[in-house]
């Protein structure tokens, strides 16, 4: 798992503030937004869900997490709830590395899918980046581990999965920047119910 080095000063609490204008801008879309409830102290322990999220990749080939990037989130928030009480939020946003954007998470997309639906996802897929984020504005992201189908064993698994915590630069790459928040994006564009029937669990 690749965790971002703590600075010796905090940085400025940017994801923070993206996050807390992402859940306005949910809202803003008619979209629940989830409770505002955000604490200091971080709240995972990486080395204590690694193993948890590497069992996660083992019961599963390549091939059958390739693409399944909603489905993978919305279990990771089931099993880091049951192993380590953390509830995580989905988040769907934008990531950069190196000056190149990783998502598309504009206005005019999100609401082609609220009006569009299931629609809007057979023809596009995926188009954000997708993550989960802790109370503590904790990043947590599988996408290159898992979804991409380019880890082909445990190590590279391990080796790719991101963890990240507020308070280190938000320079560092991956940068994250929260665009909308929650679940109810999934209920109101009809995928909670493609997310049941492809689920394979």
């Amino acid at each position: 798992m690749k965790t971002t080095s703590r600075s010796q000063t905090a940085a400025p609490q940017t994801y923070i503030a993206e996050y807390m204008a992402a859940l306005e801008r949910t809202e803003s879309l008619d979209l629940k937004a989830p409770a505002r409830v955000l604490v200091s102290r971080p709240c995972v322990d990486p080395d204590r869900i690694l193993p948890m999220l590497l069992n996660y990749f083992d019961r599963h080939t390549p091939e059958e997490l390739f693409g399944q990037t909603l489905t993978i989130n919305a279990d990771l928030i089931y099993l880091l709830w049951q192993k380590a009480q953390v509830p995580f939020e989905i988040t769907f946003g934008f990531a950069e590395i190196k000056r190149k954007r990783y998502g598309e998470c504009s206005d005019s997309t999100l609401r082609r899918y609220l009006r569009d639906k299931q629609d809007a996802w057979r023809r596009e897929g995926v188009p954000f980046h997708v993550w989960l984020t802790s109370p503590a504005c904790e990043v947590l992201d599988i996408t290159w581990a898992m979804n991409l189908g380019t880890a082909k064993t445990r190590d590279e698994c391990a080796a790719r999965i991101i963890y990240k915590r507020p308070d280190t630069p938000h320079s560092d790459p991956p940068t994250y920047h929260p665009v909308i928040v929650g679940e109810d994006f999934l209920y109101q564009t009809g995928c909670i119910l493609e997310l049941d029937q492809s689920s394979s669990h």
